[in-house]
């Protein structure tokens, strides 16, 4: 899952999000950038999305995600295989 914040006040419609993520983002009648549906674009146009924004307004961050453990940590890490 993505957690999608727009500020606002920074977006100025230039429409990047729609054409990376066009199920997901909107402009509204102010022609303001507006989160219609989070989940219908994959997380990756979303991000790709967020990043294509000029101004900056899109942050699109996962959540709910468990961490990945370094592959080197643990107690099998400094064992030599022969």
């Amino acid at each position: 899952m993505i957690r999608i914040t727009i500020a606002r006040e920074r977006c100025v419609g230039s429409g990047n999000c729609l054409f990376w993520a066009p199920g997901t983002f909107t402009l509204d009648d102010e022609g303001v950038s507006v989160v219609i549906d989070p989940a219908a674009d994959d997380e990756e146009r979303i991000t790709v999305a967020a990043e294509g924004c000029p101004t900056r307004a899109i942050s699109a961050e996962p959540v709910g995600r468990p961490e990945v453990a370094d592959e080197q940590e643990g107690p099998d890490a400094d064992r030599t295989v022969r």
